[in-house]
């Protein structure tokens, strides 16, 4: 379920739906480094103060959709 954040009279939900592919679609993602990527992944939201709702991967790309809160910008 989505929740709507309010701030100042404002409703958000931001949410980015990215799709990080490798170099001509080789399937070079294995089981080892996909759970090496989700565990970063999660590091890195934890610092920055963002969710992800879901990751989803295959051997050649990975979707994490995250949600964001007003005051944090992806760089």
């Amino acid at each position: 379920m989505n929740v709507w954040k309010s701030k100042n009279r404002h409703k958000y939900l931001l949410q980015y739906h990215l799709i990080l592919v490798c170099k001509y679609r080789k399937k070079l993602l294995n089981e080892p480094i996909r759970t090496d990527i989700i565990r970063l992944s999660e590091e890195i939201c934890i610092k920055q103060n963002t969710i992800i709702k879901t990751i989803n991967t295959d051997q050649d790309h990975i979707e994490p959709i995250s949600k964001l809160h007003l005051t944090s910008f992806p760089a």
